[in-house]
């Protein structure tokens, strides 16, 4: 550490011999000395951690089959159609049917013929998924252990309404590896109880909830979540649509209990932005990774915890290699289906044109700024809260960086898009972030602290030398990074985060040789009173996770007067539920370009990242900090 020692006696020389203090101590608005400036933001805080909490807490009670289309939430997700051998007569269901939906985004509309005696319908199936194999399989009671533990269940609840009103179908669950008519087991691994039916239910053309009451039932193994049949017994010659929504199981059910969960990052509805469903099954780790922070800077280790539990699982499950953290995995519940070789799950989507489920390579992927901030989170808890796992891993996602990102030069690559399980798979980045190297310094300089491990007091030197290369001490700034080559200055986009997040990570005695970035970030500022992504700032408006976490700056500065305008402007923005929006404007601009060539932009949906930052600010926790 003898460089890092160095610079700390540099700078404290030149605090020494500078004519007054860089930052100046000052008073609140009412101008008393010992009042706390930052009370009045007190609820407004509290809002937004009681947001954080009830968005963790989203649907963890409740095990759907549907929620919306192509949701993670959704269990049960394998169709086959049961028919008489008339199958033509039981059309392909639209599982994205958003004229009219119940609730959410979606609903599924159902069509049928009957004619004569003519019977049909869909199972909704658990299936199961080969190991090595990328296309899940029909089930029907002949694999084993490839049903849910629906223990706890008490009931199965939906939604439903006919296109007119009069239609009759039967809607039933499990049963599945038995015969319709006598009820006697078929198959080797049958459901664990027969079907239970609601019988023939004659709709309305108005939503109408609707439940099958499953007390005293075995359901232990249910592979067979829902299923539905017209026949023309009941309905006689004729063309049924309806409409199905919201079903779901209810009750203290066992395998939902200390499940490994992740918070949704954004609040979506493809209805209104069909793009949105790139995101609808997203939790990016470093939002999560934000949200543990939020939690331990306000006393919430239960919260805190089960975030961090979650990245535990998340990486020694990971379907690949056991080494390192995702950009993003799903929200929610990040188990595999049982039966399902498919390890933690990642997010993705399905394209109904395609007949395809698709991943993002940006989400299945692994970068230094993302892996470290989950390691930050790590650290911060271990340091609050102790337990060694949260140590083991910071140290195994952080030994990562070192193997799969370092070059012949200072500082961290990039990282990887894409699919390293597959071959030629992955897309891997030589270019260097200085916001990424602000985030290893910090944790590399902590484990160094903890562990002694020479080679993480290495790699904090390499980390801050790099962070120092991309200083332009003429104009006042930090590069955000370099170009592919790993160390020429990529100079096309003037950024935030590297201005703000170096006080941040640096601390103030070793920022003051590069004081003048913060001064470049508070000229960003709007005149709203937030802040950009970056300078150029093309579409106008401002960014809530950058305005907190500049706050948060400013308030480590002391510039009290600066941070609490910052603050009142978000205040003046945080919705009703507590959370705050992405952006304040449609399309946020950042400078960046995403790997399709599209602009990358922030929308102006709610996200849980400017709601961590927000609570960290009024908190005064600075996650770099230990």
């Amino acid at each position: 550490m003898k460089k890092i020692s160095t610079i700390l006696s540099l700078t404290l020389i030149l605090a020494l011999c500078l004519p007054g203090p860089i930052w100046a101590a000052q008073d609140d608005a009412t101008g008393s000395p010992d009042a706390d400036p930052y009370a009045q933001y007190q609820a407004s805080k509290d809002a937004a951690v009681a947001y954080l909490s009830a968005r963790q807490d989203y649907a963890a009670d409740v095990l759907y089959v549907y929620s919306d289309f192509s949701s993670v939430l959704n269990n049960f997700t394998q169709k086959a159609k049961i028919d008489d051998g008339n199958s033509d007569y039981i059309y392909d269901m639209n599982e994205n049917w958003q004229e009219d939906p119940y609730m959410g985004d979606s609903a599924i509309e159902v069509r049928a013929k009957t004619v004569g005696k003519s019977w049909g319908g869909w199972l909704f199936l658990n299936g199961y998924l080969p190991e090595g194999s990328t296309e899940a399989q029909l089930d029907f009671g002949d694999v084993p252990d490839a049903g849910l533990d629906l223990s706890g269940a008490t009931e199965l609840t939906f939604w439903a309404k006919g296109a007119e009103g009069g239609e009759v179908i039967e809607f039933f669950t499990a049963g599945l590896g038995y015969d319709g008519e006598t009820n006697a087991k078929m198959a080797d691994y049958p459901d664990s109880n027969a079907k239970i039916s609601l019988g023939f239910t004659t709709l309305t053309n108005e939503w109408e909830p609707y439940s099958i009451d499953l007390s005293g039932a075995d359901l232990t193994h249910i592979g067979s979540g829902f299923g539905f049949v017209l026949s023309g017994v009941y309905s006689g010659d004729t063309e049924s649509t309806f409409y199905l929504d919201e079903i779901r199981f209810e009750g203290p059910i066992a395998m939902l209990q200390d499940a490994p969960r992740f918070i949704k990052s954004y609040e979506t509805d493809t209805r209104d932005d069909p793009d949105e469903i790139y995101i609808q099954n997203t939790a990016f780790s470093y939002d999560n990774a934000l949200a543990a922070l939020a939690f331990i800077s306000d006393g919430e280790q239960e919260q805190a915890k089960a975030l961090l539990d979650a990245f535990v699982y998340a990486v020694a499950n990971d379907r690949y290699q056991a080494d390192r953290v995702r950009n993003a995995y799903i929200y929610g519940d990040i188990r595999p289906f049982p039966g399902w070789a498919s390890g933690t799950r990642l997010p993705g989507w399905y394209d109904v044109a395609a007949k395809t489920y698709y991943e993002d390579q940006y989400q299945v992927g692994t970068n230094v700024g993302n892996s470290s901030f989950v390691a930050l989170a790590l650290l911060q808890y271990y340091k609050e809260y102790g337990g060694e796992e949260y140590l083991q891993l910071a140290e195994t996602v952080m030994d990562w960086v070192l193997e799969n990102c370092t070059d012949e030069t200072p500082g961290f690559t990039a990282g990887y898009d894409g699919w390293p399980e597959a071959e030629d798979g992955m897309q891997v980045w030589t270019y260097k972030s200085t916001e990424h190297n602000i985030d290893a310094y910090a944790v590399f300089k902590q484990l160094y602290a903890l562990t002694s491990e020479e080679r993480y007091g290495t790699a904090a030197e390499s980390a801050l030398n790099f962070i120092i290369s991309m200083y332009d001490a003429e104009s006042g700034y930090f590069y955000t990074g370099t170009l592919e080559d790993g160390v020429t200055p990529n100079k096309d986009n003037l950024v935030l985060d590297a201005q703000v997040w170096s006080l941040l990570s640096l601390g103030m005695l070793d920022f003051m040789p590069y004081r003048a970035a913060l001064d470049t970030a508070v000229g960003m500022q709007t005149a709203e009173g937030g802040y950009p992504f970056h300078a150029a700032n093309t579409n106008g408006g401002w960014w809530p996770e950058g305005t907190a976490f500049t706050a948060l700056a400013l308030r480590e500065a002391n510039q009290d007067t600066e941070a609490q305008a910052a603050l009142d402007a978000l205040a003046g923005i945080q919705q009703e539920s507590g959370g705050f929006p992405a952006a304040t404007v449609a399309q946020l601009s950042t400078g960046f370009d995403l790997f399709t060539g599209d602009p990358w932009t922030y929308r102006d949906i709610p996200h849980i990242a400017p709601a961590a930052w927000y609570v960290m600010a009024v908190n005064g926790f600075n996650p770099y900090a230990f």
